[in-house]
Formats: C-alpha cells, sequence, structure tokens
C-alpha cells in the first residue's frame, strides 16, 4: 500500500467515523481481517460443537452447563484477547502506509498474547465484581477498560501499566465510548439476530449451519476488534491534544542586540 493511502490514526474521530474508519480498512483488506479472526474463531466453535453438541448459532440444544461455561471463558480470556491483539497490529500497519500481511501481524499477536490475557483476565474480574456489587460501577469499569486489550498490545509494558493506561485513555471520554460500544453490540445483535433466523432459529447443528455461523461470528468478532482498535487510536489522539510543532523548543536561542559602543 502506497504511503498516500494511508489512514490517519493520529486525528480525533466521532463515533461515527470510528465506524466509518472501520469499515473503510475492511473493505480494502477484508480477506486479512476475516483470516485474522477465522483462524481463531473456527477452531473454538468446532471444538465447542464437537464437545457439547452446541453450534455456533445454536442455543436450543442442551449440553452440559459446566462445560458450556468452560468455553465461554476460553472466549473471553483467549479468543477474544487474541482478535483483538491480531486487528491492532493490523491497523498500525494500515496508519503507517504499508500493506499488513497475514504472517508477521500473525506472529506480533502471537507474541503479546500472554500480557493481553492477562490484562483482560484482571480487568474482566474487576468488572464482574462491579456489576455484582452495584450495576454502574461495573459499567463504568466497563468503559474505563474497555481498550486494555489494544493497550497492552501495543505497549508492551504488562497487564498493570495496560490497566492504568488504559484509565488515563479513557478518562473523560466515557459517553464517547459508550456510543461506540453501543453501536457495536448494535450491529451486532441486528447481524446475528437475522442470520440466526435463517438459518432456522439456531437450533441446527448441520454442518452447513456451523460454517453459517462461523462466518457470521467471524464478521462480527472481526469488526468490533477493528473498531475498537480505531477507537483506542482516536483516544490517543484526544490524549495528545492539537499536534504541534516537532520542534519546538530546540531552535536556536535568541541572538541578544548588539550594545551601542
Amino acid at each position: 500500500m502506497e504511503a498516500s493511502s494511508a489512514i490517519d490514526l493520529g486525528r480525533e474521530r466521532s463515533a461515527l467515523e470510528i465506524l466509518r474508519t472501520a469499515l473503510v480498512m475492511y473493505r480494502r483488506y477484508p480477506l486479512l481481517f476475516a483470516t485474522l479472526a477465522v483462524g481463531v474463531i473456527a477452531p473454538y466453535e468446532l471444538a465447542r460443537l464437537a464437545v457439547t453438541g452446541v453450534g455456533p448459532l445454536g442455543s436450543g440444544k442442551s449440553g452440559d452447563e459446566g462445560t458450556l461455561l468452560l468455553f465461554e471463558l476460553i472466549y473471553y480470556v483467549l479468543v477474544g484477547p487474541l482478535i483483538s491483539a491480531l486487528h491492532v497490529h493490523a491497523v498500525i500497519e494500515i496508519g503507517e502506509g504499508r500493506r499488513p500481511r497475514i504472517g508477521p501481524v500473525a506472529l506480533r499477536g502471537l507474541g503479546v498474547l500472554a500480557v493481553v490475557v492477562a490484562a483482560e483476565i484482571v480487568a474482566g474480574v474487576l468488572i464482574g465484581l462491579g456489576f455484582i456489587a452495584l450495576i454502574v460501577p461495573g459499567i463504568v469499569l466497563s468503559l474505563r477498560w474497555s481498550v486494555v486489550a489494544q493497550t497492552a498490545a501495543v505497549d508492551h509494558e504488562g497487564w498493570m501499566p495496560a490497566l492504568r493506561r488504559s484509565a488515563q485513555l479513557t478518562a473523560g471520554h466515557y459517553w464517547h465510548i459508550f456510543r461506540v460500544l453501543l453501536a457495536i453490540g448494535f450491529l451486532t445483535f441486528v447481524v446475528a439476530a437475522l442470520v440466526g433466523a435463517l438459518a432456522g432459529g439456531g437450533n441446527s447443528t448441520s454442518i452447513v449451519s456451523a460454517l453459517v455461523g462461523i462466518a457470521v461470528y467471524t464478521l462480527v468478532a472481526s469488526f468490533g476488534a477493528l473498531t475498537l482498535a480505531v477507537l483506542y487510536f482516536d483516544l490517543r489522539a484526544r490524549e495528545a491534544g492539537p499536534r504541534l510543532d516537532p520542534l519546538a523548543g530546540y531552535a536556536d536561542p535568541p541572538v541578544p542586540p548588539s550594545t551601542p559602543e
């Protein structure tokens, strides 16, 4: 990709612009983002189907509740964080004017997976406790750590600094973040509901139904992770404020006026 077609990640965007930017990126590289997501989603969904009998779109099949809960936990602590790490590194490549390649992006995502998983687990536990104690603290903590996975993947400083950094980036922008998350949730619900209805209500565990479900969750997870990556850079731009002259403060000192003889 030519540098002239790079997407500027250093400026602030409204919630609508964040969604539009994510859509532009997805339209440019649909195979890239779909592959990054399906490489994680497909093994997970097929394993869940084989073990529990519950397909990607299915809620009608009975299965062991403990096993189902285990798979939900695996998705939260492993599948979701890995998709987030992969997508944010692809977005960095696009922002720098390079064509992202699946191999290098995958290696960078896997390289930071441990710290991203740790940050997501700690954030998830604290958010869960917030919801148990009172609903409002849980919502606030969800907004506070909405980009913790992206922060951990980019900064490489550990899970505790990632929690602090995400809190810094999101401070004062909760309504802005809420609008973005609400849009992601709405789009996810609409796509899943429509496809689930077309697939027979999600009660089938046929191969066709499983493949359709994997395709749907690939699209939903990929676009959601891509949108959060753009949000992360938007919050970084808001923190930085107006761009300053990078050489400001390094100019030669003024020459004092000469004293008349």
